[in-house]
């Protein structure tokens, strides 16, 4: 039998990775003849890269750039098809692990996003991919696009580099260096968020609180974020800030649109499409995913979500009518939901405080397989 291994990230406890080694080795315990694949999963955020390098055939290669408090570090892009395509996890370069305890979304830049963009083209990528999850910024992104050539001028005609404390500063943008150095390159990213640049669900009012911001902050962030969509807006003649992602990342989605012409693209689909999943779905018995909480909203935007509509768009094309088993191994269930049929959900750590379950996550989830999956002709009746 074939069993597709592809489960997203318990946050805080168990990787997509480690989930997938835990899930092979104990199956292969349990039903020794089985052929496992396993296809770790993210959806744009935090752990995309770390999920590639397992899931598709790619090279990594680590470049000096700047955190966003201009810190030298060390940060990878992942290459594909033969280097036509880079994915970069913006995290690497803006992430709020790097600067725990100095979290200021005024003084935090996207520079190091760009400066991995510049890399990657001047590489010979054609197709750069970002994912934007778990950034430390709101800088509508401004930062990126400088590190790529990008002029940004304050009243008094001097170039500088803004972040969320300076966006007002800025009073006029050139970007007749940066497209010739980008010409050729397509831009997408990984979203899953929808919030616009601004207002109640904008970046600065929902997300720059988590990023060290008092109220008194996000006021100034977000007057920073209109102003900034102000100056787009003529320019473009197009409002971007209105898009669904605008603000994701601090912003960093607008940007994407406004100043590199992008798209952002749902995360779960990306990663679905780069990773081949339709091929690797080819012929399975059964799939196995997971995730730390499952809920109603585990069923749309998120992982499985994804997973379970693409597996029913490959079914219905090749005229199957029997749904593919799926099991989801979660860290916690939502009681009462109603669930398609195929679907079976098995938390691991019912009756445990979180903090026991976060640190016994490997353990529930061997326990989990072992007790759930032992006698598996139960899926297939």
């Amino acid at each position: 039998m074939k069993i597709l291994v592809a489960p997203d990230s318990f946050k805080g406890s168990l990787t997509a990775v480690r989930f997938c080694e835990i899930c092979e080795s104990t199956l292969k315990s349990v039903i020794p003849e089985a052929d496992i694949i396993s296809m770790p999963l993210a959806d744009g955020g935090e752990g995309t890269a770390e999920c590639f390098k397992k899931a598709v055939d790619c090279k990594a290669a680590d470049f000096y750039v700047q955190n966003s408090l201009y810190e030298e570090i060390d940060a990878p892009i992942l290459f594909l098809d033969n280097g036509k395509t880079a994915l970069i996890e913006a995290a690497f370069a803006n992430g709020l692990p790097q600067i725990k305890g100095r979290e200021n979304p005024e003084e935090t830049t996207t520079y190091g996003v760009g400066q991995l963009i510049g890399h990657a083209v001047d590489l010979g990528a054609k197709k750069i991919i970002l994912a934007l999850g778990g950034s430390s910024t709101n800088d509508c992104g401004l930062g990126m696009l400088a590190a790529l050539g990008a002029c940004f001028y304050n009243k008094d005609g001097v170039s500088f580099v803004p972040t969320g404390g300076t966006l007002c500063d800025v009073v006029d943008m050139d970007f007749s260096m940066m497209y010739p150095r980008l010409q050729g390159a397509r831009f997408e990213a990984m979203c899953d968020v929808e919030n616009p640049l601004c207002g109640e669900k904008g970046c600065s009012r929902v997300f720059a609180p988590q990023k060290g911001a008092d109220p008194q902050m996000v006021e100034r962030l977000e007057k920073g974020c209109r102003h900034i969509a102000g100056l787009f807006n003529l320019m473009r003649d197009k409002d971007f800030s209105l898009e669904k992602g605008a603000g994701a990342a601090g912003g960093l989605g607008f940007a994407v649109l406004a100043g590199l012409l992008g798209e952002l693209k749902s995360g779960i689909n990306t990663v679905l499409d780069l990773c081949a999943f339709e091929a690797k779905l080819a012929d399975c018995d059964l799939l196995i995913t997971g995730e730390g909480s499952f809920d109603s909203q585990s069923l749309m935007g998120k992982t499985i979500g994804g997973l379970l509509r693409r597996i029913e768009k490959a079914q219905a094309d090749k005229g199957q009518t029997k749904k593919l088993p799926v099991c989801v191994f979660c860290g916690k269930a939502e009681n009462e939901m109603k669930l398609p049929q195929n679907l079976h959900v098995f938390p691991i750590s019912e009756g445990q405080t979180l903090e026991y379950a976060m640190s016994h996550a490997e353990e529930n989830l061997e326990k989990a397989i072992r007790m759930e999956l032992y006698n598996y002709n139960n899926f297939f009746l």
